[in-house]
């Protein structure tokens, strides 16, 4: 008989566990949102999941976006796959001059088959009078592994600076 060491048990639960809640439908969210009288701009990116998720009403009077609504899919009988991307644009004056925040997806295959055919995300990009302060970054890298996800993006006004926050993937979903 096979004697299982307690470390060995506790793996097996918590990729167990894991596996079960990856299995879990996601619904990605990002927020925009221009307060010129705090004299910041913030960027979100969160998930939403289950009933929440799917009853979500994503809103651009109140700046809430799906990355899945900014790419156009076609279904044929062999396979489904991302033809077309498009992007938000924000713009957002404060103290130091106006900002133009752009939101676009984060295709990881436009194949939406496989690992990471069900995944997509969003990036961003920062330009303060017209010139890139940030460039296009994603929220997420990569549609596996462990690397860090960006979470929330401040920029601050009086000093143009761009303050990003991010998390272990595993803490994220």
């Amino acid at each position: 008989m096979i004697r299982l060491t307690p470390t060995i048990c506790l793996f097996i639960s918590v990729a167990y566990s894991a596996g079960a809640s990856a299995a879990e439908t996601i619904y990605p969210l990002v927020t925009y949102k221009c307060n010129p009288v705090d004299d910041i701009i913030t960027l979100t990116n969160s998930v939403l999941k289950g009933e929440q998720g799917a009853s979500y009403k994503y809103s651009d009077e109140d700046g809430t976006y799906s990355p899945w609504d900014l790419v156009e899919i076609t279904r044929n009988t062999k396979r489904t796959r991302i033809v077309r991307t498009k992007k938000i644009t924000k713009t957002c004056t404060l103290s130091s001059g106006d900002y133009t925040i752009t939101i676009e997806p984060q295709i990881f295959s436009r194949d939406l088959s496989g690992t990471c055919g069900a995944s997509i995300s969003s990036a961003f990009t920062i330009t303060l009078d017209d010139f890139d302060i940030k460039g296009r970054t994603p929220f997420e890298n990569y549609c596996q592994g462990n690397a860090p996800i960006i979470t929330r993006v401040t920029i601050f006004g009086k000093t143009s600076g761009v303050k990003i926050k991010r998390i272990a993937k595993y803490k994220f979903y």
